[in-house]
């Protein structure tokens, strides 16, 4: 798109490109838009040199072509690509609205022309985060009226990728036309959970929308053969595991059936709780297998990293020995982290201008979610107090301490003495504190809301981690914001289809079955999990990073009236 833009701009004819090429440094590849020609090269010159990144240098050409406008020099096309050329420019500076400004004074001379404004507003947009507006642009537009559609329908599935899961269904609900089939391709591609899948629903959107721009190159797709053949899935079927491994286990069986997998698939599962790791590790070569999901515990996953595995494993663990990617192969550590929570709420409070506040946490499992919380909080925003819980009855006077109740009514009780005589008091709490951060479980987190509201502090928003509400419905905590898997926050078409045959869809157990939902889903996209590319799952959205670890960015949402309205 940029290369267009920039060539559009110089109005010279070169040999042709990729239209939507997200290249900072584009060159040439269209040609001329309007009749006219620059008759002294400033606008070719100048478009040459944006795209070799001489910004001063384009500047300086652009400032000539200014003077010239003002004198009146210019023809139509030719003053409409030098408005793109300093929209461009402002773009390539960093300063959107003089992008957007140039923008909207130029007058396209042309159907053509129309269509270079449009994928130069689509590159605003994206710059300012805004991809799906962006992406509404794109999808408007005709495949007639591009050079290189392909390329544009590359940058659209781009902008696509930006956006959260669980805003798209709000975007369907919006958009009408060519804008609200591309949203409902994009949902499709993102509830499949094989590449098969997601060719079946490309095909059948396809077959629908002939015309549409994005009907005219594939997406980007997997071909099905990338989908292991026979998988071993290595799970603790008794013992302290027992339950969490049967919920995974019905969870990854599930997505098996409903994925409609081809016969060439199979799964077989093999008990680490009856059978020594190694035993079972020869034994799933001698079967052939062409991936290993598991193990589930943390022991287990390191002694069979410790084996050096030839097979690809996708361990249902962290093993704190792998050091990188490379090191490990085709090694990736799946887990459902308490650091995720810490790091998607640091992140929010970022967002929301949050600079102050108060931190509860109880259980083991909030250490680990306070650290990560602090690790990926910046300058701006302070932890002021922080109160581990031992006991549920601590909650009211924890609260109390926390927002300096307790030192206020010691203040009363002083001057009181003091004067010996009865004083006017009222009690009050700390004025500087923006938010409190509840990494609590549900009992404690019941006890919070009542204590907050007694001591002065019901209009403060509470951040709450997915562990919160984990056994609890959310009636009672309306205006808390929480960060969570999208399986409970802003449910899945497939969760509702799977709620019958399986009592753990929905149940205390739901995030280990929704875990073995997406352990299947990345056991089959292995080759498009990575950093730039993430994968809409039920428990977050996925990313791999260097070290091999998957990391969920988890989905948001505020409580209104008991239920969960989705937070972008």
């Amino acid at each position: 798109m940029c290369a267009s833009l920039i060539v559009a701009i110089a109005g010279c004819q070169t040999q042709s490109g990729p239209e939507a090429a997200p290249a900072p440094r584009p060159q040439p590849d269209t040609q001329p838009v309007g009749a006219e020609t620059d008759e002294t090269g400033g606008l070719n010159a100048a478009a040459q040199r944006l795209a070799s990144g001489d910004v001063v240098g384009a500047q300086a050409l652009a400032a000539a072509l200014a003077l010239r406008e003002a004198a009146g020099e210019l023809s139509p096309g030719e003053r409409f690509r030098w408005r793109l050329l300093e929209a461009n420019i402002a773009l390539a500076l960093e300063d959107l609205p003089r992008a957007r400004s140039q923008l909207q004074a130029a007058v396209p001379p042309d159907a053509r022309a129309r269509t270079w404004a449009t994928l130069l507003a689509a590159r605003i947009d994206a710059a300012a985060g805004r991809p799906a507006q962006a992406a509404g642009r794109l999808a408007r537009l005709r495949p007639a009226a591009l050079e290189n559609p392909a390329a544009v329908v590359a940058t659209l599935w781009d902008y696509g990728r930006r956006i959260p899961p669980h805003g798209i269904a709000a975007h369907i609900e919006a958009a009408a036309g060519a804008e609200r089939a591309w949203w409902r391709l994009v949902l499709a591609h993102n509830e499949a959970l094989t590449p098969r899948q997601q060719r079946q629903a490309w095909l059948s959107w396809r077959s629908a929308h002939a015309r549409h721009v994005a009907a005219s190159a594939e997406p980007p797709l997997r071909d099905a053969t990338s989908m292991p053949g026979r998988i071993a899935l290595f799970l603790p079927l008794s013992g302290a595991l027992g339950p969490a491994a049967l919920a995974v286990r019905d969870g990854f069986i599930a997505a098996y059936l409903a994925s409609a997998p081809p016969p060439s698939q199979s799964i077989r599962v093999y008990d680490t709780a009856a059978q020594p790791l190694e035993d079972l590790y020869e034994q799933a070569l001698a079967d052939d297998a062409a991936l290993i999901v598991g193990p589930l515990g943390k022991e287990n996953a390191q002694r069979l990293w410790a084996l050096d595995p030839s097979t690809p494993v996708l361990a249902l663990n962290t093993v704190p020995t792998a050091t990188s990617r490379a090191q490990t192969g085709q090694r990736i550590q799946f887990a459902l982290a308490a650091e995720d929570d810490g790091r998607a709420i640091a992140q929010r409070l970022k967002a929301d201008g949050v600079r102050r506040v108060v931190l509860f946490r109880a259980g083991q499992w909030s250490g680990r979610a306070a650290a990560a919380l602090r690790a990926h909080l910046d300058a701006s925003t302070e932890v002021v107090a922080a109160t581990l819980l031992s006991d549920i009855r601590e909650v009211t006077a924890a609260v109390a301490e926390a927002l300096t109740v307790t030192a206020s009514n010691a203040r009363h009780q002083d001057v009181a003495q003091h004067f010996r005589t009865d004083v006017k008091f009222t009690t009050r709490r700390r004025r500087d504190i923006d938010a409190v951060v509840a990494l609590l479980e549900a009992d404690y987190l019941a006890s919070l809301q009542p204590a907050l509201a007694f001591h002065f502090a019901s209009e403060l928003p509470v951040y709450i981690s997915s562990q919160g509400l984990r056994d609890a419905p959310a009636a009672g905590f309306d205006g808390a914001r929480v960060c969570g898997m999208p399986w409970r926050l802003h449910p899945p078409p497939l969760k509702a289809e799977l709620q019958g045959p399986f009592a753990d869809v929905g149940g205390a157990l739901e995030a280990l079955f929704a875990f073995g939902v997406d352990a299947f889903r990345i056991a089959n996209r292995l080759a498009d999990v990575n950093a730039s590319t993430p994968i809409a799952g039920a428990v977050g959205l996925l990313t791999l990073g260097e070290d091999g670890v998957v990391r969920r960015e988890l989905a948001w949402a505020e409580v209104r009236d008991g239920a969960f309205e989705p937070l972008r």
